[in-house]
């Protein structure tokens, strides 16, 4: 158990930020070598460890938005970058609606989706394809609207498809309304907040005793999945600055086709 959690958080902390789906590649992993990837243990140290990256990474982001929900005299502070973010703040309250009802839904009526390697394989295959041709879409905003995180927001619930991947799913949609590729991560990763705070609540109402979940050993783990996920949101981010999403859907078109054809 201990060696599952250990090598989960290095995948967890590289993966999870990359818009490959960590959840489709996890499910392989428990498949293929019988790790185990479901129980709340794991969950408190992938979800919490995940958040802990975001808050810190997008730490001056978080805090203008605060800081722009105060102000009320934009007039006076019309270049001050706090009125952007207030924008943001309801651009991302609204973008985080239709995931939070979807996945409260599906944990209710459902409990988990499907874990069909043929599906993953397909939806690997498919929204691989999707991000390449999203990615051809010329540059038209360098911020998102209300209209865009509206729609990035419905699109964000395909996520709920094995293998689809959050981010991925995300970017893609913030790809075709026109937005930049360090632009689209940006927004796909402030995103991610309020979903992966919803997904810790939900683990923290499962737990019969929330206070032992987090032991020294998950805080270490969450310490470095927190850590690599930093170093990958910010090498992402560099990288996107030179080069497309092309190697990431080449690769996830790649990944589909190995699952189909020998899993």
């Amino acid at each position: 158990m201990i060696n599952d959690l250990v090598f989960l958080s290095i995948f967890q902390g590289i993966a999870e930020f990359l818009p490959i789906s960590s959840n489709g590649h996890m499910i392989v992993l428990e498949q293929l070598f019988g790790i185990n990837s479901s129980g709340i243990n794991m969950h408190v140290v992938l979800h919490f460890g995940s958040l802990l990256a975001l808050l810190i990474y997008f730490s001056k982001d978080i805090c203008l938005m605060i800081f722009g929900i105060w102000i009320h005299d934009i007039k006076k502070l019309k270049k001050h970058p706090a009125k952007r973010y207030r924008d943001l703040t309801g651009i991302l309250v609204l973008s985080s609606i239709p995931v939070i009802a979807v996945g409260f839904l599906v944990k209710k009526y459902f409990g988990t989706t499907a874990e069909s390697l043929k599906i993953i394989g397909i939806a690997s295959i498919f929204f691989g394809v999707l991000l390449i041709v999203a990615d051809a879409n010329p540059v038209k905003d360098n911020f998102p609207t209300y209209k865009n995180g509206a729609l990035i927001g419905l699109f964000q619930c395909m996520a709920f498809i094995p293998g689809a991947s959050r981010s991925g799913t995300c970017i893609t949609a913030a790809r075709f309304c026109g937005l930049g590729r360090t632009e689209a991560t940006r927004f796909a990763f402030l995103m991610a907040i309020p979903t992966i705070l919803g997904a810790c609540t939900l683990v923290g109402l499962d737990a019969p005793n929330f206070k032992e979940l987090f032991t020294n050993n998950q805080l270490i783990l969450m310490g470095t999945i927190a850590g690599l996920g930093i170093l990958t949101i910010h090498s992402l981010l560099w990288f996107l600055k030179k080069f497309s999403f092309i190697s990431f859907g080449i690769y996830r078109i790649i990944f589909g086709i190995f699952l189909l054809l020998f899993m």
